[in-house]
């Protein structure tokens, strides 16, 4: 019995394809790469494919907006005044800033402008400890006249962390989690 079952796990795993080829491209982007493993059996692209971003997800560190404060906003539903986008809008494009922190705990970033025009992640105060990666990216525009403040706290980590858990005990009026 014990022979038959040796036989039937070798020939299992003796007539498995297995990748012969494996690479990893790079490209101009520094996050994203293209990885490539070949042949595989059928089925397995998929499955390996949504292993890898699933553990990758969970386990890589990363750096992100935590929370913001505005000036002259109470709660994320409001707008402010000669501002294009509501505060809303305003909260998922500064969730999509590309951040990497050059040291531990919560850090401070300020935003100062005033319009009219558009207002880029360029515009952030400079801090030795954040990068940002995606300094072209725009946060909102402004109408002529209308200044424009924001303190945004970033946070590194890894993992996907929910708002609600980066809500603080006593917050501040007008701090939104993010």
């Amino acid at each position: 019995m014990e022979k038959m079952q040796k036989i039937a796990n070798d020939k299992n795993w003796k007539a498995l394809i297995k990748p012969s080829k494996v690479d990893v491209k790079t490209h101009d982007s520094k996050s994203i790469a293209t990885i490539t493993a070949e042949p595989l059996e059928k089925g397995y692209g998929l499955t390996i494919g949504n292993s890898l971003r699933r553990i990758m997800l969970s386990s890589i560190r990363g750096s992100a907006v935590t929370a913001i404060q505005i000036d002259g906003v109470l709660h994320e539903f409001s707008s402010i005044k000669g501002v294009r986008e509501d505060v809303t809008d305003i909260v998922l494009n500064v969730k999509s800033l590309a951040l990497k922190s050059h040291s531990e705990g919560p850090k401070k970033l300020i935003l100062d402008a005033s319009g009219p025009g558009e207002i880029k992640a360029n515009k952030i105060l400079e801090n030795p400890d954040i990068e940002i990666l995606n300094p072209d990216f725009t946060i909102c525009n402004l109408d002529e006249g209308t200044k424009f403040h924001m303190e945004l706290t970033v946070n590194s980590g890894k993992g996907y962390v929910p708002a609600n858990l980066n809500k603080v005990e006593d917050p501040p009026l007008g701090l939104i989690a993010i």
